[in-house]
């Protein structure tokens, strides 16, 4: 399988969200099971007593027959004989209308009950079965309350007030079910997380070849627009392909992140877009500007940040934008910002701007030669520039100014496409 440019990037982020809703789902998957096996615990344990319930039936029936009751509700040798085929601790057996008729314990039974004491259960007999489970010593205890009916009809002939003890066997089979369920739920989870691997690398291969082609797109639109607007400040349509190969390398010398040298780039294409909303009287006027012309031109950082304001790819782009006149002294414009005020990009292309302005050559002037440029540089070290950004871009700029300088047309073409690959193109 081939993938696109940006591969690690990309997968590495895929993967990264598959293994968390992997694990979120396992997770709720396990949870749920617990619940659901919690829930389990009173009715499985009710179905046991129940069952183990039905060996009092012939008693029941033998003194629903004779109408007789034991005396002090004494255990007759069948029911101790019953009790001791049951996991029951505790049992006592009541008449239809209520008449207790005998009652037996086990050995130690009295700290069974004195766990369900503790927490004030108690129970009303009715005609459905009820009963509360407590976790005692490694151990599950059932307090219930079971009617019992007769061997061939469902009349209740009498209750059973008892205790359950589950076997240390029971409560291992029910760990086992417990683990085996919850193995069984995150493990499913988690193949099907992986089995939609592909399917999602597939789908996201496709979005990310449209993407790159909507972004070469929109690269080769930036810069044509800025070009032309380059062409119509300074009259050098090669001027923002300079800037922007300068910035690019000043940033990633200062370790910017990818996202931050993508709205550099946007931004460096972009920085004069507010111009198309001034006047063309005022951008073509040759005498000095007036004061209320002065103060329109002066607007055009926040008309152009205004202007990629709907768009959310370009909203990045807007430090610059608006903050590509502002100097570090606080005396530019258009809101007077300085030092750290100033977005870290603006700051960085004021010196790249200034630096290509003044070693390119102008209709009124000539080119500046590189030490002249630094110079010039220099004395606004403070004042206009960001004193420890200019220092970085000084130890740079002779190497970078040595290749740059000496591209022309298709070659500097080439040298920027391949800047906006590495960092605009998906």
């Amino acid at each position: 399988m081939i993938f696109p440019a940006l591969k690690k990037e990309i997968h590495a982020r895929l993967l990264k969200r598959i293994a968390a809703i992997g694990l979120l789902g396992s997770f709720l998957a396990v949870a749920a099971v617990l619940y659901l096996e919690y829930r389990q615990i009173e009715p499985t344990m009710l179905d046991a007593a129940e069952k183990e319930a039905r060996l009092f039936v012939p008693l029941l029936l033998k003194q629903d027959g004779s109408g007789e009751q034991s005396e002090s509700a004494a255990p007759q040798p069948e029911f101790s004989d019953a009790l001791a085929h049951t996991a029951f601790v505790t049992v006592r057996l009541y008449a239809r209308d209520g008449t207790l008729l005998m009652e037996k314990s086990r050995p130690g039974s009295d700290a069974a009950a004195r766990v369900f004491t503790a927490y004030g259960v108690g129970l009303e007999p009715g005609k459905n079965r009820t009963g509360v489970w407590k976790y005692q010593d490694k151990r599950l205890l059932l307090y219930s309350i079971i009617p019992v009916t007769g061997l061939q009809d469902d009349d209740i002939i009498g209750h059973a007030e008892t205790i359950y003890r589950a076997s240390l066997h029971d409560i291992t089979s029910l760990l086992k079910r417990i683990g085996l369920s919850c193995l069984i739920g995150a493990g499913g989870v988690l193949i099907c997380s992986v089995l939609l691997y592909p399917g999602l690398v597939s789908f996201h291969n496709h979005l990310i070849k449209n993407s790159s082609e909507l972004n070469r797109a929109n690269g080769f639109l930036l810069k044509q627009l800025g070009a032309a607007l380059a062409k119509s400040d300074v009259a050098d349509p090669w001027h923002s392909h300079r800037v922007l190969i300068y910035g690019v390398k000043l940033a990633e010398n200062q370790k910017l992140q990818r996202t931050q040298i993508r709205a550099f780039i946007q931004g460096a294409f972009l920085h004069d877009l507010g111009m198309l909303d001034v006047p063309t009287a005022i951008l073509l006027k040759n005498a000095p500007l007036g004061p209320e012309e002065r103060i329109s031109l002066q607007e055009h950082p926040r008309k152009g940040a205004h202007l990629i304001k709907p768009y959310k790819w370009l909203k990045q782009s807007r430090d610059i934008i608006l903050c590509h006149h502002e100097n570090y002294d606080g005396s530019g414009y258009p809101a007077g910002a300085g030092h750290d005020e100033i977005p870290f990009s603006a700051r960085i292309f004021t010196i790249v701007d200034a630096f290509d302005a003044l070693t390119s050559p102008r209709p009124y002037r000539g080119a500046k030669e590189l030490d002249d440029a630094i110079e010039k540089l220099e004395l606004a070290s403070g004042s206009q520039f960001d004193p420890v950004l200019l220092a970085a871009f000084k130890e740079i700029a002779p190497r970078l100014y040595g290749v740059v300088s000496k591209l022309e047309g298709k070659k500097l073409e080439r040298e920027l496409n391949g800047v906006l690959k590495k960092y605009l193109h998906v």
